[in-house]
């Protein structure tokens, strides 16, 4: 039986799929997401907790890593087991405090017939049909029918994750003897796919025999094209969370914009999503406001995870936050305060029946990215932030590797992370 209804706040949580932090702002007309930062927090170093779509969600949903939410990989796919009911996740914490919960768009988190939303609280509202501008109007018609009452709402949109059209699209368009446009001053990348050279093994057959076959022998001219076409997918997602905002204005509401994880954007020759973890694919969109509660306007630098969201809009909601998870509450740094977090950790399985584990950690300057099958990444983000130079195995940085191992050593141990210590590296034995 819920609870005692609560007075509010509702909370809005807006998802995009695929959408890195790592893009020039000053070439994106985003006037929704500017309107949304004008009144909250945006946070600089957010990093998603995968670089996968379901085990992303999951993490975002209940606040805890994959390997804890037994999503490692996507659903169907190698890892990828649906979402447990049983694991308090945002819908069900929320509709247990008597909150009433819709959720719209993509889902990614069951298998079969079922949808699979109503197991994890919330109320099967599909739309039917029309992409992401179907499901924000479903979204908005359902918040006009739950006034009255404190609501939850996630409106998950599929772009820019229509990335992946991009390169059929470029095929048709030089057939038919046209090029897809270049947006002004849009960068090619800075770092090239002969970065792969020393890096994980993994990284260079992504590009020879799977996904990254299609983009691999792209010039800079043609990564230019690409990310015109993608920076397009982001700006069609901002005219969809204006009808959000809109349908929100003037009323008590936390709002959340964030993604699930990021696209490679050609840096290091990679496109979409694999068995890397630069900082493209990690390093995601997160803004948080709440009008008149909230300071406004301000930017945040401190070091984040999506596992931070389900405590945190707890906290701001006044509802105890389930046990037992591995992110904590914003509510410090929302407020203009601070806090004492010195580094941030994610992980990768898999891609369809490709397994390639790999745990990754980043504190203020360094990175490491560990490969548990072999290979190893470490990068001077604070001088090296397009992650160039691999420094691992360098004499030089021979302690600081040690350090950031030993600290991936012990967030395995804190989360119980058993992948790790089947192929925990000698230097630890």
């Amino acid at each position: 039986m819920a609870e005692a209804r609560p007075r509010g706040p509702n909370v809005l949580l807006f998802l995009t799929d695929q959408e890195t932090q790592r893009v020039r702002r000053d070439l994106l007309k985003l006037p929704n997401r500017e309107r949304l930062e004008r009144q909250g927090t945006r946070f600089e170093r957010n990093w998603c907790a995968t670089p996968q779509c379901s085990p992303a969600r999951a993490a975002l949903l209940t606040g805890r890593y994959p390997h804890r939410t037994g999503v490692l990989g996507n659903v169907g796919a190698a890892g990828g087991a649906p979402l447990r009911a049983a694991d308090a996740s945002l819908g069900n914490v929320f509709k247990k405090a008597g909150y009433r919960a819709g959720y719209f768009g993509k889902w990614h988190l069951s298998q079969g017939s079922r949808a699979g939303w109503e197991d994890h609280g919330f109320e099967a509202a599909p739309s039917a049909g029309g992409g992401d501008a179907a499901v924000a109007a479903a979204a908005v018609r359902w918040l006009a029918a739950a006034a009255g009452q404190p609501w939850l709402c996630v409106v998950s949109l599929i772009q820019p994750h229509d990335i992946y059209e991009y390169p059929r699209r470029a095929a048709a368009a030089a057939a038919a003897g046209r090029k897809m446009p270049i947006r002004d001053g849009i960068p090619a990348p800075a770092a090239t796919a002969a970065d792969l050279n020393d890096r994980p093994r993994p990284q260079r057959l992504y590009n020879e025999d799977d996904q990254g076959q299609v983009t691999a022998d792209y010039t800079a001219e043609d990564w230019r094209r690409y990310r015109s076409f993608y920076y397009g997918l982001i700006e069609d997602a901002d005219r969809n969370l204006g009808k959000l905002l809109d349908a929100v204005e003037g009323t008590d509401t936390i709002v959340v914009y964030t993604s699930d994880h990021g696209d490679g954007i050609g840096a290091h020759g990679l496109a979409f999503k694999g068995p890397f973890l630069y900082e493209e694919l990690l390093n995601v969109p997160l803004a948080v406001s709440w009008p008149g509660r909230l300071p406004q306007g301000a930017a945040v630098h401190a070091l984040t995870t999506h596992a931070d969201v389900l405590p945190t809009l707890c906290d701001l909601a006044g509802i105890p936050a389930p046990p037992d998870r591995d992110g904590r509450s914003l509510r410090p740094l929302l407020e203009g305060g601070g806090w004492e977090r010195d580094a941030v950790f994610a992980e990768y399985h898999s891609k369809q029946r490709w397994v390639n584990p790999a745990r990754a950690v980043r504190t203020d300057r360094w990175k490491l990215v560990e490969y548990l099958r072999g290979g190893r990444e470490i990068y001077d983000l604070a001088r090296d932030p397009g992650e160039t130079e691999n420094l691992a195995g360098a004499p030089a940085r021979r302690e600081t590797e040690r350090e950031l191992l030993v600290r991936l050593d012990e967030w395995a141990a804190r989360t119980h992370d058993s992948l790790w210590f089947r192929y925990r590296p000698r230097e630890l034995r």
